[in-house]
């Protein structure tokens, strides 16, 4: 089901309006689509908080006093960097006969193999650019990775979903699972701590001799 986002028409534009706005609770946006003219928006704060991470789905936008609601995408939402309160947000229009392209986040199910026997999972790449007809557009990219062992990865190439193409470059490695680290790096302290400790038997003959002096 299509998720609905409810929005007023913004009357001013501006830093001051946009400062006064921000205090009454709203959050400044714009809607655009290609051979429209943009549509200034405000939005409540509180309904923007479950998009904060990135939304990928498609919405329905509905602005108040208009009947028809309008096929959207989130684009784009800007946060404070210290508070992460949402500042602004761009929504794009689609057309359900076009294709998008668009940002979708990389979701990984289930435990590697390899990890269950010690290995380390780098996740390098978490997010795709896909191309795809609005009504196929997924929240996410799931990929099961319970079947990886020690040494093999996952590339860009090896994906393959239903109505969808991904853009990035097909030799780009989205994650690996990797030999354990531990027993090496205890290896290399040992041979680091022999190489450069002093020998311990001078020590020994030394304090021989001092009794044996002592003894005279």
């Amino acid at each position: 089901m299509t998720e609905v986002i409810k929005a007023l028409k913004r009357e001013k534009t501006g830093k001051s309006a946009v400062r006064q706005y921000r205090r009454q609770g709203y959050v400044p946006g714009v809607y655009y689509s290609h051979g429209e003219e943009a549509i200034p928006l405000l939005f409540e704060e509180k309904m923007l908080r479950h998009f904060v991470g990135g939304s990928h789905a498609l919405l329905d936008l509905q602005i108040e006093g208009t009947k028809k609601p309008l096929k959207c995408i989130l684009k784009e939402i800007q946060q404070d960097p210290v508070s992460g309160k949402v500042l602004h947000v761009d929504f794009q229009g689609v057309k359900m006969g076009e294709k998008i392209v668009v940002t979708v986040p990389v979701v990984l199910t289930g435990t590697p193999a390899g990890v269950k026997e010690g290995g380390i999972l780098e996740h390098m790449i978490r997010e795709l650019e896909i191309e795809c007809f609005p009504r196929d557009l997924p929240e996410t990219l799931e990929i099961d990775v319970s079947n990886l062992k020690i040494g093999e990865a996952i590339h860009v190439k090896d994906l393959q979903f239903e109505n969808i193409r991904i853009l990035d470059e097909p030799d780009e490695t989205i994650l690996v699972i990797e030999a354990p680290r531990v027993a090496e790096e205890v290896v290399a302290e040992e041979e680091e701590v022999s190489e450069f400790a002093e020998p311990q038997e001078p020590e020994v003959i030394r304090e021989k001799k001092e009794t044996e002096s002592s003894e005279e």
